[in-house]
């Protein structure tokens, strides 16, 4: 089984379950694929768990990475336009 931990920081616990929900790979009913996200005040944690081949493993991390680095962008930016602090 291979494992990953995930940990981005967050400016608040809705940030961090925004972050969460953003974040599913298109893979993640994939076989033995399993990902657990924990909202926390000042972060958005993951662990990911797969029972497959490693290139499926990081192909589903990077689309992880990509969303995440989106959803954070996008709710960040929208945060600051609206001149929500």
């Amino acid at each position: 089984m291979i494992t990953a931990r995930l940990n981005v920081r967050t400016e608040s616990m809705k940030l961090s379950r925004s972050v969460i929900k953003a974040s599913k790979p298109d893979n993640s009913g994939l076989q033995g694929l399993r990902i657990i996200g924990l909202a926390g005040y000042d972060s958005a944690r993951f662990l990911v768990k797969y029972d497959g081949k490693i290139e499926t493993f990081i192909s589903t991390l990077d689309d992880m990475l990509s969303r995440i680095q989106a959803a954070t962008k996008t709710l960040r930016d929208n945060k600051i336009e609206h001149g929500v602090t």
